[in-house]
């Protein structure tokens, strides 16, 4: 028995110390609601619902053998969606080493310059020529990063209706730059 002492003070003391990491003392307590942060009666919250989705291939153009300089994508807008005007969207441009926002071109229709992005092409036009975004329509986007893609980089695009979740184009260049590339899913 008495060979077995130490094990069982040993285990004691152990277990002592576990115990010492899982006990919380803190007084702390949670921050007072504010007018901004209590429910309103009667109303349901939701978190903003994704309105854009991305349609098809995003297509990289280029020189062959070189680098990607324009980056082509559609998009188009989710099931119960309303329109949304293309005027108010916000596109950012990410790699693994810049982030960057890319600015619409003047009159957003046209081919963009660096750090720019346009409409090129509406697809299955709803109604006159506009830049509002309708169910059933696609609107087919080219981004002109400052930065040039190179072959396997990786690449993010952020494209941000006014109300609503960002929708994010995560991509990666093809192994050999052609004139025109298929990025693929990451």
């Amino acid at each position: 028995m008495a060979a077995w002492y130490p094990v069982h003070v040993i285990s004691i003391i152990l277990l002592l110390i576990l115990a010492a990491g899982c006990i919380d003392t803190s007084t702390d307590s949670p921050p007072l609601p504010t007018m901004s942060t209590l429910p309103i009666p009667g109303v349901t919250q939701h978190p903003p619902a994704q309105i854009l989705q991305s349609s098809g291939e995003v297509i990289g153009q280029g020189t062959q053998g070189g680098i990607i300089d324009t980056i082509t994508f559609t998009v188009s807008l989710s099931n119960l969606s309303k329109s949304i005007d293309m005027e108010h969207l916000g596109i950012v441009y990410s790699d693994v080493v810049r982030t960057e926002t890319i600015l619409p071109v003047d009159g957003y229709w046209g081919e963009p310059p660096q750090g720019c992005w346009s409409i090129v092409r509406v697809v299955n036009e709803a109604g006159g020529p506009n830049n509002l975004l309708e169910q059933g329509e696609q609107f087919v986007i080219r981004v002109n990063p400052k930065a040039p893609i190179v072959p396997t980089q990786l690449i993010t695009i952020q494209v941000k209706p006014a109300d609503g979740n960002s929708l994010a184009i995560r991509r990666t260049a093809p192994k050999t730059i052609r004139a025109e590339n298929i990025l693929s899913p990451m």
